[in-house]
């Protein structure tokens, strides 16, 4: 999934790698195992793996679990331009529209 970013720049934004890069920093950065997120969450360990290689993107109820589990928002957690976001760019803040 890529998605052009409405500003003067030509960025295009892959939502599913920075998420997958975003959440394996996340998850390395905490010391926490997969199969501890997986095992918190009531997911399997194949979910927890393929959102960080990502070949999935959690969506739904998933994303809510996990965004409670770890008590930040999606633009700022999972995203690795999170400190160069602008909010009325930001993607996954405006729930991902194009």
């Amino acid at each position: 999934m890529t998605f052009s970013m409405a500003s003067k720049s030509n960025f295009q934004c892959n939502i599913c790698a920075s998420f997958a890069t975003a959440f394996k920093n996340w998850r390395r950065q905490h010391r926490i195992p997969l199969k501890q997120i997986a095992a918190d969450l009531g997911l399997s360990i194949a979910t927890i793996s393929s959102w960080e290689l990502g070949s999935r993107f959690p969506t739904g109820r998933n994303l809510e679990k996990l965004v409670n589990y770890t008590g930040l928002p999606p633009c700022k957690l999972f995203c690795v331009m999170a400190g160069k976001c602008v909010p009325a760019e930001c993607l996954l803040a405006m729930g991902r529209k194009q």
